[in-house]
């Protein structure tokens, strides 16, 4: 018996010896090595955003901190391969060797351009302007096909892949060229019969009677502008017609205005023109014009009885109003 419990007692010193080591290498650990992983140094994070992928890492690497998974994002401002954003941000601490997040820009996001060819200025403009381009230069052109302030064309053109935000240059109708009409001698000529036919051919006309002692009633005696004389569709004939004076139209005087559109920027105006005289207040003017337009309400034949005022708006900002007597 003496002889078998001495192995099985020296094997109970060596496993007791063991646990004893175990024991003091735990203490330690403990004591020692734990609360100096807890006490890790806090670092700084440095600003990475705005540096190239490969320098925003470097950076990182030299502060003791490492890049966490890379996010890939659009940017129309920060070129592509450079930093958009960090996270933590910079100057924040953290421990070191803890990772920061970088997101990094893969360019501006392309999108097609919406066409709007045939659509009305404005809202042309709210349509490019929903789709996230920017209405930029208008140059106006007269055409036959298009009607007034409609869009022609457009640069760049419907489809292909632009930047959102950039801009969009338009090329808008102004309506048909006015033609420019021979007047024939009208004299003696029955009204009825003239009246019509001017104004099917885009002309404006107006009457005054007169008695006339040898031209039967309600043939032309005169008119201006006189015969042979070249004038453009839109502008008004006055006829002089024999008859009684109690027949006679007050047909009023044409309007001596002449406004320059305001030359600050390139977009467009919006002018309103309205006129308040002995016949009540109405708009004669309500479209955009491009900067440095001369808006010729005598040439358009605006007339206007009596005294006058004249107020003009741009873009619904009122300017001082004119007088007329």
């Amino acid at each position: 018996m003496k002889g078998i419990n001495n192995p099985l007692f020296a094997i109970f010193k060596v496993l007791l010896y063991c646990l004893i080591v175990l024991g003091i290498v735990g203490v330690l650990t403990i004591l020692v090595v734990m609360p100096r992983w807890v006490r890790t140094e806090e670092v700084v994070v440095p600003n990475v955003t705005g540096k190239p992928y490969y320098e925003a890492v470097r950076v990182l690497d030299e502060a003791g901190l490492r890049p966490a998974e890379t996010i890939l994002e659009a940017s129309s401002t920060t070129p592509k391969g450079e930093i958009v954003s960090q996270n933590p941000p910079a100057n924040f601490r953290i421990k070191s060797y803890q990772p920061v997040e970088i997101a990094v820009s893969i360019g501006a996001e392309l999108a097609p351009v919406i066409s709007v060819i045939g659509k009305q200025l404005d809202e042309a403009r709210a349509t490019l302007t929903a789709a996230g381009f920017r209405p930029n230069r208008f140059a106006y052109v007269h055409s036959a096909k298009y009607l007034p302030n409609t869009v022609i064309a457009q640069s760049p053109p419907e489809g292909g892949g632009q930047q959102r935000g950039s801009d969009v240059n338009l090329l808008v109708s102004l309506g048909a060229m006015p033609q420019s009409i021979q007047l024939p001698d009208l004299r003696t000529q029955p009204v009825r019969e003239v009246g019509p036919k001017l104004e099917e051919v885009g002309l404006k006309v107006e009457i005054q009677y007169s008695p006339h002692p040898k031209i039967p009633k309600g043939r032309i005696i005169t008119h201006k502008p006189a015969a042979g004389e070249l004038i453009q569709g839109g502008s008004t004939v006055q006829l002089e017609v024999s008859g009684a004076r109690r027949e006679t139209k007050d047909i009023g005087r044409l309007l001596p205005l002449k406004h320059l559109v305001s030359e600050e920027g390139n977009l467009s105006r919006h002018i309103r023109i309205v006129v308040s005289d002995e016949h009540g207040e109405r708009t004669v003017v309500d479209r955009h014009y491009a900067p440095g337009t001369v808006v010729d309400l005598d040439r358009q034949g605006v007339r206007v009885f009596g005294s006058t005022r004249v107020n003009i708006y741009e873009d619904g900002n009122r300017l001082p109003e004119i007088h007329y007597q």
